[in-house]
């Protein structure tokens, strides 16, 4: 059985071929903030405090970061790698919803930021934060630099507005729709006309899916007033009330933007959507197959047909670069689960072996002590190789797909001791596939990894 990850509890470490970068360019931190950990991170970077998601511009040129109250653009070189400021605080490399902070830009909407998207163009990004409940919008400038999007742009707004928390900063947005409350991932559809949100609810029966419409041109956002907009894990919002939706986590659409999935942490629950790819509107999969769950929820909740225990805590899927399998992150029991995906309908099923689980049972019978507090998962582009981020075992894990059953295998079982960042909640990959960014709220940075040789 391999060893947790690390000798050292507070090491950061790495099952497979990546490797940190080197030097003050391979890790960023917020100097405004004490450092947890005696983890090695040289670089700097303001508003990187409480980092919570980590994105790549299309263009390879920028990522992004948001986290507390704040989203920051770093330049990348793409010979490398490496990461710098985009620009000085002065010329809107970060926008805050915090008034006491050295950014250039005031948004209030960015109050608790913590979820990120870019426009398939690369011209727009789009912030989602849970305590001002909103989803708001920004234009990429020169060197990646961000500004706010107009507030009214005919039908379309500069930002959406939910159900804030009592005690955050009004976003003051033009648009509004009840239905977003503690905003915790985004997706654009293929085609860049919709955005989709996820919340995990500020009240009980709150958690929900929304469809904003998006116009491609100036990056405006709209509510849908269609039938199917959204959904939430309770009747009584004035959404559609679909239960397994508590503690809505991450959402994926497929390529062909025919269907969408949405984890649930509380309900333990994978769902799947059909979408109309003219309006936007979702339909729920129901019956066999639309959804599979650990059978561990309330009454109240969802009692899905498929069962899988080790989905308790779903957190983060990705979508297998073939489309035929599902992949879970489940951060309570520390798992990754393989969902089987019928391309055709959408549905989908479970086939042992199914999962790779901290603690062995019956049906995840290896042990991997460092998959505890799975957090994030994402295939590298143009390949099949898997990876993972786990918080509790302090580590990223590089997975091998395998069969025709999807089935997983480590691609390597010792660990190498890496210095930049501990408790690792997000990352994304650049467009190539040559370097990884790992976020950490704990350690209040982005740290960048190169995936091989």
């Amino acid at each position: 059985m391999p060893p947790l990850c690390g000798s050292n509890a507070e090491a950061f470490s790495i099952y497979g071929a990546p490797r940190a970068l080197p030097g003050v360019e391979g890790c960023l931190r917020d100097p405004l903030q004490e450092p947890a950990t005696d983890q090695v991170c040289p670089g700097e970077a303001i508003g990187l405090a409480g980092a919570q998601a980590v994105a790549v511009s299309p263009d390879s040129a920028n990522v992004y970061v948001a986290g507390e109250d704040t989203v920051v653009a770093l330049a990348r070189d793409r010979s490398n790698g490496a990461l710098h400021p985009a620009s000085s605080s002065s010329e809107r490399a970060c926008v805050t919803s915090d008034g006491s902070s050295p950014c250039a830009v005031k948004d209030a909407a960015l109050s608790g930021a913590d979820a990120l998207a870019i426009s398939p163009d690369g011209r727009f990004v789009y912030v989602g934060a849970s305590n001002s409940g909103s989803v708001s919008a920004f234009v990429r400038g020169r060197g990646g630099t961000l500004a706010p999007l107009p507030a009214r742009t005919g039908r379309y707004a500069g930002c959406v507005a939910g159900v804030a928390l009592a005690y955050a900063p009004q976003p003051g947005c033009e648009a509004h729709t009840f239905a977003l409350s503690a905003v915790a991932a985004l997706a654009i559809s293929p085609d860049g006309r919709f955005l989709y949100a996820v919340s995990y609810g500020l009240h009980p029966g709150t958690d929900s899916i929304v469809a904003l419409q998006r116009n491609p041109r100036d990056g405006g956002l709209r509510p849908l007033s269609e039938k199917g907009d959204c959904f939430q894990s309770l009747p009584g919002g004035g959404c559609r009330s679909l239960a397994g939706l508590e503690g809505a986590s991450a959402i994926t659409i497929t390529p062909d933007g025919r269907f969408v999935y949405v984890t649930s942490q509380l309900s333990g629950s994978v769902r799947g959507f059909l979408r109309n790819r003219v309006t936007g509107a979702l339909t729920p999969l129901l019956g066999l197959g639309g959804c599979v769950s650990s059978g561990q929820q309330a009454d109240q909740d969802v009692q899905c047909v498929e069962k899988v225990p080790q989905l308790a805590g779903a957190r983060s899927l990705a979508l297998s670069p073939d489309g035929r399998e599902l992949y879970v992150a489940a951060f309570d029991p520390g798992a990754v689960v393989v969902l089987a995906r019928n391309r055709g309908d959408g549905r989908m099923s479970v086939l042992p072996p199914d999962c790779l689980q901290a603690e062995p049972d019956a049906r995840c019978p290896v042990g991997l002590p460092f998959l505890r507090g799975a957090t994030a998962l994402a295939f590298r582009p143009h390949s099949s190789v898997l990876y993972a981020t786990t918080e509790g075992g302090n580590c990223l894990v590089e997975l091998l797909p395998g069969g025709s059953d999807g089935a997983l295998t480590l691609a390597s079982d010792s660990p190498a001791v890496s210095d930049p960042l501990s408790g690792p909640v997000a990352f994304a990959l650049s467009p190539g596939g040559g370097n990884i960014y790992v976020a950490s709220s704990f350690d209040d940075g982005v740290a960048a990894l190169i995936t091989g040789p």
